[in-house]
């Protein structure tokens, strides 16, 4: 059995806010390539698509250009239900 060190650079063993939040949005951008994924200053995760606008049709289906979530979860929920309603999913 091989024992990793889980310390951090402070030697506490605990991961900063920063640190969460920085491979919370790398895991949802690897989750979902499709879509610029970003941090606000306000806390807020968002993500926006990737290189096309969606077209009146896809707006009336419920399809978003730009989402936003409180966490992770809620935001990955969201693009789950979008890849969902554009028949990605």
């Amino acid at each position: 059995m091989q024992l990793m060190d889980t310390r951090n650079e402070s030697g506490t063993g605990r991961e900063s806010a920063m640190d969460v939040s920085v491979l919370t949005v790398a895991a949802l951008r690897a989750e979902f390539p499709g879509w610029r994924i970003w941090h606000s200053s306000a806390g807020r995760l968002w993500a926006t698509r990737n290189g096309r606008h969606l077209t009146d049709e896809e707006h009336g289906r419920g399809l978003c250009q730009t989402i936003d979530g409180d966490d992770a979860s809620q935001l990955a929920q969201g693009l789950r239900c979008q890849e969902e309603l554009a028949g990605d999913g």
